[in-house]
């Protein structure tokens, strides 16, 4: 029996701490501690915008309390009675303000303790200043009123923005609109077609407008550096204008009236063919008797050529045979066989004469390569170099007819654009660099073939 009792007791207090610890764990759960000591205020709202019990009492995002009642007072205007929990360790200040706030995007809310700066302090139990913060659809609002101020006021102006144009905007005007539309697809098209016209004008001829330019440049420069010269020519035409001034044209003009007489008096003996000059104008049995002369001496001279023998005899015996030539056709084979020996002995004994004249021409030209250097210095642009001899109308010179040709040992050289002034070679430069990619600068002194810089050189110690 006794055991039962013991047992029985201890049922008891194992249903009694389980009672307390259920307790606790709901309280803790509320947020309540049961070990600390708090103080109790009370705060009045007129809406508490979803605060719920065990919601959180922070100063500046640290809690300090929860809120531990809501009451609903219907007799006082419909008010809410909030009871807060606070430590005992944070005493508030008067004129402590409890903001209810948003304490994150979903919606949840606490209350916010905004101390004051007076010295004293609020005793527990007391009422707080209550507040509650503007939801997102007020602020939204506060924030918004101004724009949508401005845009009633934007929608008035665009209203009447719109009656305007439409006033002006009629069928007519759009008609006109229209016109001028395809006018002006019409005028651009026109000018994108010229400019395509122009532009291929200008590619194609782009060469010949670098050498005009080329050319005017020197021109203005040849005129600039003769200004000195043509002022004394303008001088003197001046004065030859003074002179024919004090000549009497009258008497001019009679003489040369009388001139033109004897002329016409010629020309009307020459028409009725008087003279020599008329009977070769008027008859044609003089002109052909010119021409048959011109014909027979032509053939005198074809056999003087190959038969010289015939006209002067060199020695007191001629052992060889001479052919009277008076026309080619009239030859027997065996005089033609001859003449074409002739001929041939001609030809070779003109071509040895030839590599003579050119190994001349070749030594002295070496000889010029180790003369001194003496005279003004030249620049001008080298475009081709060759072993051959190239025609100056030939296509590999694309149309320049300023070229000037020198041969130094076996290769031809052939140079544009001569001038004296150093300045002016980057500019005819880049205008034959458009047509020959390979170009560069050379320079010369009397005959004397030199490098770019050599030639500057030279200018400068002149």
């Amino acid at each position: 029996m006794k055991k039962a009792k013991t047992r029985y007791i201890l049922y008891g207090l194992l249903g009694i701490a389980i009672l307390f610890a259920s307790y606790w764990g709901f309280e803790f759960l509320k947020g309540t501690s049961l070990f600390t000591k708090t103080n109790v205020y009370f705060i009045y709202y007129d809406r508490i915008e979803g605060l719920n019990e065990s919601s959180p009492v922070t100063v500046n995002g640290y809690q300090i309390g929860k809120v531990s009642e809501i009451t609903f007072l219907p007799k006082d205007n419909c008010r809410l009675l909030i009871k807060i929990d606070i430590s005992k360790d944070f005493l508030l200040p008067d004129s402590t303000i409890a903001r209810i706030y948003s304490m994150d995007l979903m919606g949840s809310k606490g209350i916010e303790l905004i101390f004051g700066g007076k010295s004293t302090y609020h005793s527990p139990g007391d009422t707080l200043i209550g507040e509650v913060e503007q939801s997102l659809k007020d602020q939204v609002s506060v924030q918004m009123l101004p724009v949508k101020q401005k845009a009633e006021e934007l929608m008035v102006e665009i209203s009447k923005a719109i009656a305007v144009i439409s006033y002006i905007f009629n069928d007519e005007t759009r008609d006109n609109l229209e016109k001028s539309f395809a006018s002006i697809k019409a005028t651009m098209a026109y000018l994108e077609s010229s400019a395509y016209s122009v532009d291929t004008l200008l590619k194609k001829e782009s060469g010949k407008i670098g050498r005009i330019l080329a050319n005017v440049e020197y021109l203005t420069l040849t005129l600039r550096d003769n200004a000195e010269h043509l002022s004394n020519i303008f001088d003197n035409l001046s004065t030859f204008s003074d002179t024919l001034v004090a000549l009497d044209i009258s008497k001019t003009i009679i003489e040369a009236n009388k001139a033109i007489e004897s002329f016409n008096a010629v020309m009307d003996k020459v028409n009725r063919g008087e003279g020599s000059l008329g009977q070769l104008i008027q008859d044609d049995k003089f002109a052909n008797e010119i021409e048959q002369a011109a014909e027979n001496l032509r053939k005198l001279l074809f056999d003087i050529q190959f038969n010289p023998k015939k006209y002067v005899h060199f020695s007191l015996m001629n052992i060889g045979r001479t052919v009277n030539v008076t026309d080619e056709s009239e030859l027997t084979n065996k005089d033609k066989r001859v003449v074409n020996r002739q001929r041939e002995k001609n030809e070779k004994e003109a071509q040895r004469n030839f590599e003579k004249d050119q190994k001349k021409k070749q030594k002295e030209e070496q000889s010029n390569d180790g003369a001194s250097i003496d005279g003004p210095v030249i620049f001008m642009i080298q475009i081709k170099s060759a072993a051959t001899q190239i025609e100056i109308n030939s296509p590999e010179l694309k149309g320049y007819t300023d070229v000037i040709e020198k041969k130094y040992s076996s290769y031809y050289r052939y140079y544009i654009y001569q001038h004296d002034d150093e300045a002016q070679t980057s500019y005819y430069l880049s205008l034959a660099r458009e047509d020959f990619e390979d170009a560069f600068p050379v320079a010369f002194c009397g005959n004397k073939a030199l490098s770019y810089s050599e030639g500057i050189s030279l200018v400068a110690q002149k």
